[in-house]
């Protein structure tokens, strides 16, 4: 009966949050901090709503793994037992605090965000700082939690659209991190061992290696209070990430993976190119083109022609990652199985009109209003600017980022989509296709 309470309180906590707790992305000046230890921390004092969250990016994740799965467990493990707390304790003190401690780890880093009301602000960082700076790594929990993941990917597994995707990634890296999903392998995921996951925290997990956001309901004492009480005087360093860049294979002609499934009716097609990286110039140039090509919802021109006009897709849609490393470019489509073949040869003619002929001004101006004016979207909430504002730092965007966005944008013209077009998008991509027969 506790936990119902706690349940139905925590979430009118997140429905009053999402609802007033709004802010304009102009309309932020925070405040940066450095320690002595290393650590960074970007301070943004907002006293709409009584709600504070913290946010802390480690430049930790797949690529410092010398096993799969190895970011992710950890970062996971870390709600599962401390020096001074059990993972008994710390769920029944997240339920009664009525907080939540969110773990996620991308392909560059990691990073987890507390949320808290004013009024248990102490008590939630005394835990949130006890999670990140003493975790034990239980062998019973590790069990679990294996357990857990391997189920997870099994499931994962069944869904065309995740094995399509993994195919196409470990075909376009290889071995390298990037070229597998975050979660790890089903196949490695058992050779893990707590100790793997107790040498990855100790080496990473530093505060020289840190960004910390501390957004909302918190003055400045306060602010002073939580640096003296638990990061002024922690000590360690990270070692440096040996990190290393993707080879790609130069290919002279497409690549067509084909996986059989005979338990479909349906095609799941992924087609795609390498990418760029994020601290690139061209992304700017690259985001415009994406969103015209099929990242743009229904209005896209894949959309227009494939799904609207022809009716020949479910959905079919265009998307491009961007990393410390080059990412991914990829289109992604579900077609019935016996239009599979006319699916892939009207893609392959939108990707070459957009590689030989300029968009139009009319596709132009659309792309740039819609990115533009959905910047404020990305950091409309307290949550999303605290886990937005680390990125900053992260991939050296500048502090000024907010106010620069829609001059990156504007500046973009048709001959730069044109050449950034020719430049990643050829006739060499790869093809996977999941499917019946």
């Amino acid at each position: 009966m506790k936990k119902f309470f706690t349940l139905i309180s925590f979430l009118i906590f997140l429905i009053f949050t999402m609802k007033y707790n709004s802010v304009g992305a102009t309309t932020m000046e925070f405040k940066n901090i450095n320690l002595k230890n290393g650590a960074k921390i970007k301070y943004l004092y907002r006293c709409n709503i009584p709600i504070v969250y913290i946010s802390v990016l480690i430049s930790a994740s797949p690529l410092d793994e010398t096993k799969p799965s190895q970011a992710y467990l950890t970062a996971h493990m870390l709600t599962h037992g401390t020096k001074n707390r059990s993972a008994r304790q710390i769920e029944d003190e997240i339920d009664f605090l009525a907080i939540s401690i969110e773990k996620k780890v991308t392909y560059d880093f990691t990073i987890l965000t507390l949320a808290a009301t004013k009024r248990h602000l102490r008590e939630a960082t005394d835990l949130f700082f006890d999670i990140l700076q003493n975790p034990t790594f239980p062998e019973e929990e590790f069990t679990k939690e294996v357990s857990i993941l391997k189920k997870s990917i099994k499931q994962m597994e069944e869904d065309p659209s995740y094995i399509a995707l993994k195919e196409f990634l470990k075909t376009l890296y290889g071995d390298h991190p990037y070229g597998r999903p975050i979660e790890g392998l089903s196949e490695t995921v058992e050779k893990l061992k707590r100790e793997d996951l107790e040498e990855f925290y100790h080496t990473y997990y530093k505060p020289n290696n840190m960004i910390f956001s501390i957004v909302g309901d918190i003055n400045e004492k306060e602010l002073k209070e939580i640096k003296e009480k638990f990061l002024d005087n922690w000590e360690g360093k990270a070692l440096d990430r040996k990190i290393t860049p993707p080879e790609f294979t130069l290919r002279n002609k497409p690549i067509e993976i084909k996986i059989r499934r005979d338990d479909l009716t349906q095609s799941t097609i992924v087609i795609g190119f390498e990418g760029i990286s994020r601290k690139n110039p061209d992304f700017y140039a690259f985001t415009v083109m994406n969103y015209i090509l099929g990242g743009g919802g229904l209005t896209s021109r894949l959309a227009k022609s494939i799904r609207e006009e022809k009716g020949l897709a479910y959905s079919i849609y265009s998307t491009f990652t961007s990393y410390l490393f080059p990412g991914a470019f990829y289109i992604e489509v579900k077609t019935k199985a016996e239009n599979t073949k006319k699916v892939v040869k009207l893609i392959t003619e939108e990707i070459e009109k957009i590689y030989k002929q300029e968009v139009t001004e009319e596709e132009l101006r659309e792309a740039k209003s819609f990115l533009i004016g959905s910047l404020p979207l990305r950091v409309d909430t307290l949550k999303k600017i605290s886990e937005f504002i680390p990125l900053l730092d992260f991939y050296e965007l500048g502090d000024d980022y907010f106010t620069k966005y829609k001059n990156y944008i504007d500046k973009i013209d048709s001959k730069e989509i044109l050449n950034i077009a020719e430049k990643f998008l050829t006739k060499n991509y790869i093809l996977v296709i999941i499917g019946p027969e």
